[in-house]
C-alpha cells in the first residue's frame, strides 16, 4: 500500500495474518508470512475485522456510486437476486443465435480410477479434479498449453498438486472465493480443506464429517460457510471458521429424496438444490427456510443444478433427458434444453463463461451437447469420448471447459 495513504504495506500485511490466525487459518497465515517476509506474528486478533467494520459504516453514511448499488429491495431473497446485473444471459432482452462452437483437447492428465469430478477456481487460474482412488490434483492452467505449442518442458507441467486424505470416491471439489484452499467431499462422508498456497503438504488442515456420504459441496461467496449435500434429504451449512453444521429447513423429515447438487447464487442470498424427488428448491441463505419448490423434471430425479451469473435464472438438470431454465423470482419456466440423452445420477449443466452457451455430457454420444442459451437451439455436439463423460466443469473466464470420464482421464478442451 501507498505510504501516503498512512498506512504502511507491513502493517496491512500484519493485520491479515491476525485475521486469518484468528478465523482458524494458521497455516495460511504463515504462508503469507513467508512469501510476503513478513515477520510471522503469534497475535491472533480481529482488528482487521473492526477496521472494516469502521470503515463500511462511514461509507454507508455517503451515498455510493451507483454502479455499486446492490442493496436488496423489499420483499427478501428471491426479488434481491432477480436485481443483480451482473451480464450474462437474460431472455429480456433480444439477441442472435450464437455461433456453433469450435472445441479441441489442449491437455490430458490420467488418475488411477474412474475421473468423477472436477472445478475451476474463480478466477479460473486452477482447476482441481477428483477421482475414485480418491486422490485429487490441482492443475495451473497458464500451464495448459495449445496443441500447437509442442511439448512441454518437465517442470511446466500442468498438474502441480496431488493431494491425498480421503478413503473414498471423490465427489465433489469446489475452490474457495480467495483462491487459496480448495475443499473436497466425498463418499467416506468427509469434507476435507488443503491448503493450497503451502509449498509442500498432501493433507487437510480441516475436515467436516457426517453419517451420510457427501455428493455436493459449494462455498458462500465470502468463503465463510460451506454447503454440503448428500445420501440425505438434508442440506447443510457449516462455518468454516468454527467447523459448526447448521441445517437447513425445520430439520424434520418430511423430504425424503437425498439432495445431488447444492449451489450458492453470486450474491449468497439463495442457495439451490436438485434433489431425487425432481424438485429444485430455493433457501434463503441467510434465514435457512425454504423460500421457494420447483418441480422441474416431471417427476424425475433432478441432478444438477447451477445459478447464472447475475442470479435472475436457476439452471437445473434432469433425469428427464431435459436441461431447464427458471426465473428465480417467479419460478417460471423460461427455457427447456432438449436432444442430449441425461441418465447420470449426477449429470449436470453449465454455463459458458459469457453464458452464450449451455453444455451438458450426452450420454449416448459421449460429447458434450451445446445449445444457444438465448434460444435454446441445439448448435452441436462437441469433445467426443470413448467412454461415458461423468463430469463437465466449465471455465468462468476463457472459452474452455474440463471433462471428466470413466477413462480415467480429465481433459481440457480450448476454443481455436
Amino acid at each position: 500500500m501507498d505510504d501516503a495513504a498512512g498506512v504502511g504495506r507491513d502493517e496491512v500485511i500484519r493485520l491479515i495474518l491476525c485475521q486469518l490466525s484468528a478465523y482458524g487459518f494458521a497455516n495460511l497465515s504463515q504462508a503469507i508470512a513467508a512469501h510476503t517476509k513478513v515477520p510471522m506474528t503469534t497475535d491472533s486478533n480481529s482488528r482487521l475485522a473492526e477496521l472494516v467494520q469502521l470503515g463500511l459504516q462511514s461509507e454507508q453514511q455517503q451515498p455510493p456510486p451507483q454502479s455499486q448499488v446492490q442493496n436488496q429491495p423489499e420483499g427478501g431473497a428471491l426479488e434481491s437476486d432477480t436485481e443483480l446485473d451482473a451480464g450474462g444471459i437474460d431472455l429480456s432482452r433480444a439477441s442472435r443465435v450464437a455461433e456453433a462452437p469450435q472445441y479441441h483437447m489442449w491437455y490430458k492428465t490420467k488418475h488411477k480410477g474412474m475421473a468423477t469430478t472436477a472445478a475451476f477456481s474463480r478466477d479460473g487460474e486452477y482447476i482441481a479434479t477428483g477421482s475414485a482412488d480418491a486422490s485429487l490434483k490441482l492443475i495451473e492452467v497458464d500451464r495448459v498449453r495449445r496443441p500447437s505449442a509442442g511439448s512441454a518442458r518437465r517442470e511446466d507441467k500442468p498438474v502441480i498438486r496431488t493431494l491425498y486424505h480421503h478413503e473414498a470416491e471423490i465427489t465433489g471439489v469446489a475452490f474457495h472465493p480467495n483462491g487459496l484452499v480448495l475443499a473436497s467431499c466425498a463418499a467416506d462422508r468427509s469434507i476435507k480443506l488443503f491448503d493450497i498456497s503451502a509449498a509442500y503438504g498432501k493433507h487437510a488442515f480441516q475436515s467436516f464429517s457426517d453419517n451420510y456420504a457427501f455428493r455436493s459441496i459449494a462455498f458462500h461467496p465470502s468463503g465463510d460457510y460451506l454447503a454440503a449435500s448428500g445420501d440425505s434429504p438434508d442440506v447443510r451449512l457449516y462455518s468454516v471458521r468454527t467447523g459448526k453444521a447448521y441445517l437447513l429447513g425445520s430439520g424434520d423429515s418430511e423430504m425424503s429424496a437425498t439432495v445431488a447438487q447444492v449451489a450458492y447464487a453470486g450474491s449468497g442470498a439463495l442457495i439451490a438444490s436438485a434433489s431425487s424427488d425432481g424438485a429444485v428448491r430455493l433457501w434463503d441463505g441467510v434465514a435457512g427456510t425454504c423460500v421457494r419448490t420447483i418441480q422441474a423434471h416431471e417427476g424425475r430425479a433432478a441432478t444438477g443444478v447451477t445459478f447464472s451469473r447475475s442470479g435472475k435464472y436457476v439452471l437445473s438438470t434432469g433425469l428427464d433427458s431435459c436441461v431447464r431454465l427458471w426465473d428465480v423470482g417467479s419460478g417460471r419456466l423460461v427455457q427447456t434444453y432438449a436432444g442430449a440423452h441425461l441418465d447420470a445420477p449426477n449429470a449436470q449443466a453449465v454455463f459458458s463463461h459469457d453464458e452464450t452457451l449451455v453444455m451438458a455430457p450426452d450420454a449416448r454420444a459421449n460429447a458434450v451437447a451445446c445449445w444457444d442459451a438465448q434460444s435454446s437451439a441445439l448448435l452441436t455436439r462437441v469433445a467426443e469420448h470413448s467412454q461415458p463423460i461423468t463430469w463437465i466443469a466449465a471455465s468462468p473466464a476463457t472459452p474452455a471447459f474440463m471433462t471428466c470420464s470413466t477413462d480415467e482421464c480429465v481433459r481440457f478442451w480450448g476454443a481455436q
